[in-house]
């Protein structure tokens, strides 16, 4: 291989491996319940989730589905539900 044949390598890898490792870095610690959603930012105190479900709601939401239990905020993020865009706008 010539030098510049050489380099170019060189520099292809580098750049691939950086992109790489700041892909990783970046990923949630908690894996999201959907592939679609993005990680919520803040959440109400209490929210309403089912089991089955990705989203948390506010109490009342006329889109949760099945058996719904209240937990806190905190609580349903670190769990990776994200939040209803329906009845909690961020």
């Amino acid at each position: 291989m010539t030098k510049a044949v050489w380099t170019w390598t060189v520099v292809t890898a580098a750049v691939l491996l950086t992109g790489w490792t700041m892909a990783i870095a970046s990923r949630p610690s908690t894996p999201l319940r959907s592939a679609h959603s993005l990680p919520a930012v803040t959440a109400p105190d209490v929210v309403v989730v089912t089991s089955e479900g990705k989203l948390f709601h506010r109490a009342g939401c006329e889109f949760i589905h099945g058996p719904a239990r209240s937990e806190p905020g905190e609580q349903a993020i670190n769990e990776g539900y994200t939040a209803c865009t329906r009845c909690l706008k961020h």
